[in-house]
């Protein structure tokens, strides 16, 4: 087993490559007002979700650390991802592991093995009161043959990390990710010379020591089959018909903003679940997360408005899954009232003195591993003018500065 150090988080690698995808995934219901607690119901989106000790980069490191790739899926060549589902209790406890999509009873039984080793977290809180909450994590194995080279490869700060297909700027500190909001990190070694080259040929010289390729929740949109189909093939999502950019926008602009919310200034986040039944349509809405009545009520109204989907698929048969996923609600300020400053993709943003892509999201960071954090508002003339001669002309949207704990 070889120790990897990416930043401050340490994994442990073993050949063949273990990938591990992050997933949560949310079907409870929560109400619009505040409910009294069941405390001995299971759930599985509450207030304060439960967290594994030290975080989702503690569990990532453990994770790691545990496996041991099953001899028997390694001379199979066996690979896949294992679906696994269990309940964080009132006491933090991990219960009653389950498989809920299977790749092979080796690699199965290696991925319960780890989740039933899982050390006590801490638990989920609802209305102030702990109670149990479901938690779904896909683990992907992925079968490589076992080579002195590849054995001795190690992520390092020199291993070019890609976010959604973009290129991070080099030494990029993994650390300050909230990895909360990934769905999957896979580690692409540079062994042999053959694959070496590929890597070089689509993500420049960089790659030359390894690609971390990492994809982002962008959409913050969660999915789960409805029913077990006994099928271990991978289903295929439901897509809204012209995309999720073309579905947000239709969400947005059939909003009809409830007066007494305007009135009262109230923004944010509405998460609702739904079903895309075998046929394309929109069944089942509900609020999971209330954020008030008249806005859950708005949030529910349009979701039933969308028109029929491409239904998911699994065995080439259609199926129904749920999604989860938030509507959000922002007033459109007073044509009269001075614009507030916000970050937005043409501000400027540096990571220890990097400049990073501008698809970065802000919202990507575990706030917990920075050294620092400011945010530099372009608000007079003045200010705009140093903030240009500092930083360039792009400067003129505002500067974010982000420091890490490595940083120099």
């Amino acid at each position: 087993m070889i120790r990897i150090q990416i930043s401050n988080i340490h994994f442990s690698k073993i050949i063949p490559t273990l990938v591990f995808s992050l997933l949560f995934s949310v079907t409870a219901v929560a109400q619009s007002s505040v409910p009294a607690v069941n405390t001995d119901s299971i759930y599985s989106i509450v207030e304060t979700m439960p967290h594994f000790p030290g975080g989702e980069n503690a569990m990532l490191n453990y994770i790691f650390q545990k496996t041991k790739y099953p001899s028997e899926a390694q001379k199979n060549k066996q690979e896949g991802r294992v679906i696994l589902q269990f309940v964080v209790d009132k006491s933090g406890k991990v219960k009653n592991p389950t498989v809920l999509r299977s790749v092979s009873p080796a690699l199965d039984k290696e991925a319960i093995r780890i989740v039933k080793s899982f050390p006590v977290w801490t638990p989920g809180e609802q209305n102030g009161q702990k109670v149990a909450v479901y938690q779904t994590i896909p683990v992907a194995f992925k079968w490589e043959p076992i080579g002195n080279d590849s054995a001795s490869w190690k992520v390092t700060e020199k291993t070019l990390v890609v976010i959604d297909g973009v290129s991070m700027p080099k030494k990029f500190n993994i650390s300050i990710l909230n990895t909360s909001k990934l769905t999957s990190a896979v580690a692409l070694r540079p062994f042999p010379k053959e694959e070496k080259q590929k890597l070089i040929e689509k993500y420049g010289r960089q790659a030359a020591d390894g690609v971390l390729l990492i994809t982002t929740n962008k959409y913050d949109m969660y999915y789960t089959m409805a029913d077990s189909t006994g099928c271990k093939e991978d289903a295929s999502t439901p897509k809204f018909i012209g995309g999720n950019e073309q579905m947000l926008k239709l969400i947005a602009d059939s909003i009809h903003y409830p007066f007494s919310a305007k009135e009262l200034k109230i923004e944010g986040k509405v998460y609702v679940r739904f079903r895309i039944d075998k046929t394309g349509k929109v069944c089942d809405t509900k609020v999971l997360k209330s954020l008030e009545y008249f806005l859950d009520k708005e949030a529910v109204r349009v979701i039933n408005t969308l028109p029929d989907w491409t239904p998911g698929k699994q065995c080439d048969k259609n199926v129904d899954i749920y999604v989860t996923m938030p509507v959000n609600f922002k007033i459109t300020p007073d044509s009269t009232e001075k614009p507030v400053w916000k970050v937005s993709e043409k501000t400027v943003i540096l990571l220890d003195g990097e400049r990073l892509p501008s698809i970065f999201d802000l919202n990507w960071l575990n706030y917990t591993n920075l050294s620092s954090y400011k945010a530099l508002e372009p608000s007079t003339p003045e200010i705009t003018k140093k903030l240009v001669s500092k930083y360039g002309k792009d400067a003129v949207n505002g500067v974010v500065l982000i420091g890490t704990k490595e940083g120099k």
